[in-house]
């Protein structure tokens, strides 16, 4: 498995997994358009903003998404997802590391964060595994019900 630059037919892909508004507010945020097209989808991704990665396996099959991006002296994990398909398979925790290590090496950081909203338990469960643990964020966190979660570069 690798991280590679997502491609138009990687989002075309991407955006079959989302099926309700609930499901891409949990995974996106408040501000991620839904119903979406690929241009509002892609504008919503801030490709051009934001370091994003596409986990392919060796056959080069879509496996998950992920981007990163500096917040309080953190690399911030963020809109991670696991193709519906390859879920329950130790998919997250491959995407997270590699997004993680690539994170802290470019940014030159020793932590990462991510937010995570507390409904989503397998989200959780998956991040408590990889050493992540809930943390106190220092400003107010815009959306309710969501959890802050740190950890230290290994």
């Amino acid at each position: 498995m690798q991280l590679v630059t997502p491609t138009t037919e990687h989002l075309k892909q991407m955006m079959t997994w989302f099926n309700t508004q609930h499901e891409v507010f949990q995974w996106a945020g408040p501000h991620f358009r839904y119903p979406y097209d690929v241009a509002t989808f892609t504008e919503d991704l801030a490709l051009q903003r934001l370091a994003s990665f596409a986990l392919v396996s060796d056959k080069y099959e879509l496996l998950g998404f992920g981007q990163y991006y500096p917040r309080l002296e953190k690399c911030h994990l963020g809109r991670i997802v696991v193709n519906p398909s390859w879920r329950g398979k130790g998919i997250s925790k491959t995407l997270v590391e590699l997004l993680n290590a690539c994170g802290l090496k470019q940014l030159c950081l020793q932590q990462s964060s991510l937010f995570v909203l507390k409904d989503n338990q397998a989200a959780i469960n998956s991040y408590l595994k990889l050493g992540f643990v809930e943390s106190t964020y220092p400003e107010s966190i815009p959306i309710d019900h969501c959890l802050y979660m740190i950890r230290a570069a290994k």
